[in-house]
């Protein structure tokens, strides 16, 4: 799973400068991109140095998940907690009972991917008690231009039944605004600038915005100074995106 060059750089400088606790929960509505970041976020703390594990606990949609790259994402400072053998692609939630042990395992990072929305957030429950007591950051990714987190009494509503349903609180917002491939640099941009507003309003402070490693110079140029950007490789391909090779 090579990346740019100059993306791993750019997200570990961002990296230096975020303090983010033992573990780090990621969630957000459907089409958010947050298994894209959750991929992103533990490869970039691997490079830098951690030992990571990433926990696929999104129990919502088991075909655009960490489950499915599992074998390109492991290496040797990176690992995959996923639901074993064929219980993986199987319609029962099943939720793998190593991520409790590595909660409290401090030699490494635990990075956990959430099923969307408060429905997967229901999963967190179970692990509520462990998180508060060893340290956790939740971060709530935002895609603007998605159904049912366009407003920010849309967003607020689904903050405060994620919050509600998995006994956690979000600490960090990330805005991912975009539209699949044909998102433009201002649009990205712009979006970010929407969503850092609604944390804002929400008390909540915007960990990063994010963008597409193709738009990213765009977006930067864009982005008033203080806005720090994560840039995405994206990871995982729509069906009709087979043929596109992963560097």
């Amino acid at each position: 799973m090579k990346k740019n060059n100059t993306v791993l750089d750019n997200n570990l400088a961002l990296l230096n400068g975020i303090k983010l606790d033992h573990v780090v929960a990621v969630t957000g509505a459907l089409g958010s991109g947050k298994t894209e970041l959750t991929i992103s976020l533990a490869s970039a703390m691997a490079a830098a140095g951690d030992k990571v594990t990433l926990a696929d606990m999104d129990i919502i949609n088991p075909y655009f998940c960490l489950r499915a790259l599992a074998a390109e994402i492991e290496r040797e400072d990176l690992s995959v907690l996923s639901p074993p053998g064929d219980i993986k692609w199987g319609d029962m939630s099943y939720i793998n009972p190593l991520i409790r042990t590595k909660i409290h395992d401090r030699s490494g990072r635990l990075i956990i991917d959430v099923g969307g929305d408060s429905q997967g957030a229901l999963a967190l429950k179970q692990f509520e008690p462990e998180l508060i007591d060893t340290g956790y950051d939740l971060i709530f990714v935002i895609n603007p231009y998605r159904t049912h987190t366009k407003t920010f009494s849309e967003i607020e509503a689904m903050k405060d039944k994620l919050e509600a349903t998995c006994g956690l609180k979000v600490s960090f917002t990330a805005a991912n605004p975009h539209l699949m491939d044909r998102t433009l640099p201002h649009e990205c941009a712009e979006g970010i600038l929407l969503v850092n507003d609604f944390s804002k309003r929400l008390g909540i402070p915007m960990l990063f915005g994010m963008a597409e490693e193709t738009v990213s110079d765009g977006v930067k140029d864009i982005l008033p100074d203080h806005i720090p950007l994560w840039v995405l490789h994206r990871e995982i391909l729509l069906p009709w995106e087979t043929d596109r090779v992963r560097i």
